[in-house]
């Protein structure tokens, strides 16, 4: 009899050791997730009000910083992207005229975070009005609009809804991957209700 008493406090010790190894590990494996995604603290007022001014989601915002400049301010990539949103001089152009209507905008501006992350943001938001579908967007965003309408135009790529459901270019496919990613994991760690 004492011998059985003595396993059943074994087992539930077990039990409990388990679920606490487990929540350390959790706790752990969000730590590490947290420190490959983070929410750098001089960009989240902008962050925010970007994606209210433009009708984003933070995480979208989040996750495209994350994938184009990994939150380096002053990065310049070698096809001349500028910035936290990685903007080309092209596409200051049109924001900045079409988008932005600003007058007086050069591309030196590019370089402060916060035109640039408005910047992006506003285009961001063009380019759903224009797609509605993320996976688009993400594209165009990469591969410019004139790529993605040219490959929304081939009915071996869309689907019956006309979304892509293949993306003919590798680069551009990883990229939108990676951002759907990072949008997957800014949303679990930041933005779900526990």
């Amino acid at each position: 009899m004492r011998l059985n008493v003595w396993r059943v406090i074994a087992f539930f010790l077990l039990i409990a050791l388990s679920v606490g190894f487990g929540f350390a590990f959790d706790a752990v494996a969000t730590a590490i997730e947290r420190g490959q995604h983070p929410r750098p603290a001089h960009l989240a007022t902008s962050v925010a009000e970007n994606a209210e001014a433009y009708g984003i989601p933070e995480t979208v915002l989040w996750a495209v910083m994350k994938t184009e400049s990994n939150f380096v301010g002053d990065k310049v990539s070698n096809d001349g992207a500028i910035g936290l949103m990685q903007l080309t001089a092209a596409q200051f152009n049109f924001i900045s005229t079409q988008l932005l209507e600003e007058v007086d905008a050069n591309a030196s501006m590019l370089y402060a975070p916060d035109f640039n992350l408005r910047a992006g943001s506003a285009y961001i938001s063009y380019l759903y009005s224009r797609y509605g579908v993320w996976d688009h967007v993400f594209a165009a965003y990469r591969a410019g609009t004139d790529t993605v309408d040219a490959w929304l135009a081939q009915p071996d790529l869309v689907s019956e809804q006309g979304v892509l459901t293949d993306i003919p270019d590798k680069p551009v496919a990883e990229y939108v991957e990676n951002v759907k990613k990072a949008v997957e994991s800014y949303t679990k760690l930041y933005y779900q209700a526990t």
